[in-house]
């Protein structure tokens, strides 16, 4: 497939060029570019194959349609091979001279070839330039949309938020909080965080690291109660261990 060089192919007859050149030079003026052949074919020059490359090389065809267009077999080929490959074909009459009959659109008839570009061009679109540049910012837009979704992707995920674990140390008799118990909180992987309870009882175990365990070693000590045995505790609650004092020693 042929990348487009040209905004518009040129297809006129040699013995209409004075005429075309105002039309020509207008379009360039407006930032189109313009397929205008001013060689002749040489005898034996296989000439299809080089105005295919041309039309194919092109986004539009402006047929110069007149009596001596009519007449010549290249012109015959040029609108027709831009029809084939389904390039939008724009007529502009120069002589009243009825267009093909496979043309099904209106011609337009301004004499004056710089006032016919005027009313070709919102046939014609935008230039190859423009095109180009919206396309180059379409792609950069596009590539940076892939890089973030890309990003997304391929960044590690924010660690988990540490935990806490907390509760309060109850006297099993006298049901009153018990201040100064030392809490030992034991994790699978050995490691031990301490706590001690407050003048409510109270307890908290704080920045425990991910990934949060299901159940934790608990072992509450405080001098006068009973409570070295260790607990297995579900993380999913805080708790509250009641503790029993140690009896009393008779004299």
């Amino acid at each position: 497939m042929f990348w487009p060089r040209y905004d518009v192919f040129l297809s006129y007859s040699r013995a209409d060029t004075e005429r075309i050149q105002p039309l020509r030079d207008e379009l360039r003026r407006l930032g189109y570019r313009v397929f205008f052949d001013v060689q002749s074919i040489d005898p034996g020059e296989k000439w299809k194959d080089r105005l295919d490359r041309s039309i194919r090389s092109s986004r539009t065809l402006i047929l110069c349609w007149s009596e001596n267009a009519r007449a010549s077999d290249y012109i015959t080929f040029e609108y027709s091979r831009a029809e084939a490959l389904k390039k939008r074909v724009f007529p502009w009459s120069l002589d009243g001279t009825p267009l093909p009959k496979m043309l099904e659109l209106q011609a337009i008839n301004e004499p004056d070839g710089a006032k016919a570009a005027g009313l070709l061009r919102p046939y014609l679109g935008w230039t190859l330039k423009r095109r180009r540049t919206a396309q180059a910012l379409a792609a950069v837009a596009m590539a940076i949309v892939l890089a973030i979704g890309l990003w997304h992707i391929l960044q590690p995920p924010p660690p988990l938020p540490l935990w806490s674990f907390q509760g309060e140390v109850t006297d099993l008799k006298t049901h009153l909080p018990i201040p100064g118990v030392e809490v030992d909180l034991k994790l699978a992987d050995g490691k031990t965080y301490t706590d001690l309870t407050d003048s409510r009882g109270a307890y908290t175990l704080q920045n425990l690291p991910q990934p949060r365990p299901a159940h934790i070693h608990l072992q509450f000590r405080k001098q006068g109660y009973i409570g070295d045995s260790p607990i297995v505790e579900s993380t999913q609650n805080g708790f509250d261990p009641l503790l029993e004092p140690l009896p009393e020693k008779q004299p």
